[in-house]
């Protein structure tokens, strides 16, 4: 079979058009990626960052014993019940309290404090699930000026004897007198307040303990409400500037990352062509009429050989498989070389050429 002078021969990989273009996304997703990550290697930027560092803590520490005094009568036999337990009102007539406070810090310093201790008689009225505030009375039990310690630790002891049977006796009268039934309780409360210096700062700190008990009802509720332990602290909050360099690592291996992209981009568009699914058909085809018609078929190098213009064309190569057979011919195929892809068969009938060509 001759073959056309100057045909350019095709090294072309063919793949499928779907591989071909996902090929080709992904050097360009390559290419984008290295290049996203070369320009933040590039780029240099500032990160405030702020930092919190702790300058002065303090800890609030309170306690507390109380001994519940009796007056005499003929139902119970000790002067006096420890805290915690159940009592009878009209039984009791003094309560001895000793109170202990610590104020701890971190540092040693001048401390500068004062602090008193108050009992507050409180009433309240309840109408129609309203609360009204009717008594409120306070009468300061011992109370401290301003005095200045250089120490770590400051510590206060203080013993004090509350005069229960006053105090109950005066909200039975109060309750008798208005004719009101009222919600009675004595408030005692050691309230201390404090002044460290910390630098140019003055760190001020009150602390407030919360001894309740019932008064005026035939048993007396007592209860410690004070906060034992109460910490806090002092910070300084600074912002520090952090430098971020550029990434000399990074942008190299970015910038290869970019290259590569390229190179497998320029690869997949220069090396390869989408596959043609139709051509593929042709050669299955022609495949299968050459071995169908294997015994039949005579090649000829030129076409020029037979009268084409003047032949009769037919649908199908079996219409050329029974004339051959009617006539007793060869059948003439002549396979045109890529890129046209055509096949021409012809049988000569009486002088009169019959074709069929696969395209």
């Amino acid at each position: 079979m001759q073959k056309k002078s100057g045909k350019q021969i095709n090294n072309r990989i063919k793949i499928s058009n779907t591989l071909r273009k996902c090929l080709i996304i992904l050097s360009i997703v390559v290419f984008a990626f290295g290049s996203g990550n070369l320009i933040k290697s590039l780029l240099s930027e500032k990160e405030t960052m702020t930092e919190s560092k702790e300058l002065y803590k303090y800890t609030n520490k309170f306690s507390e014993d109380a001994n519940i005094n009796l007056k005499n009568n003929q139902f119970v036999s000790k002067e006096d019940i420890a805290d915690g337990q159940t009592y009878l009102s009209d039984l009791i007539s003094t309560i001895d309290l000793d109170m202990e406070y610590k104020y701890l810090d971190s540092d040693s310093k001048d401390i500068t404090y004062n602090y008193k201790i108050e009992a507050t008689m409180k009433s309240v009225y309840n109408n129609n699930k309203s609360n009204y505030d009717v008594l409120n009375k306070t009468e300061i039990l011992k109370e401290q000026e301003d005095k200045t310690v250089s120490s770590k630790d400051l510590q206060i002891n203080e013993k004090i004897t509350v005069d229960y049977e006053k105090y109950h006796e005066i909200i039975k009268k109060f309750k008798h007198e208005m004719g009101i039934s009222v919600e009675s309780y004595l408030d005692i409360k050691l309230i201390v307040n404090t002044k460290t210096k910390v630098g140019i700062q003055t760190v001020e700190n009150q602390y407030v303990s919360d001894y309740n008990i019932t008064l005026g009802d035939k048993i007396a509720l007592i209860e410690d409400k004070s906060e034992k332990e109460k910490s806090a602290s002092i910070r300084n909050e600074s912002e520090s500037i952090k430098e971020v360099y550029i990434d000399v690592k990074g942008a190299i291996i970015n910038t290869i990352i970019m290259v590569v992209g390229i190179i497998l981009l320029y690869s997949i568009l220069s090396k390869t062509e989408k596959l043609n699914t139709i051509k593929n058909e042709y050669k299955l085809e022609l495949n299968r009429i050459l071995k169908s018609c294997e015994s039949k078929l005579v090649q000829i190098e030129d076409l020029k050989q037979i009268d084409i213009e003047n032949a009769t064309r037919v649908k199908d190569i079996y219409q050329l498989l029974r004339l051959s057979d009617e006539a007793l011919v060869p059948i003439y195929c002549y396979i045109k070389e890529e890129p046209e892809n055509e096949a021409y068969f012809i049988v000569t009938k009486y002088e009169k050429n019959y074709i069929y060509i696969l395209k």
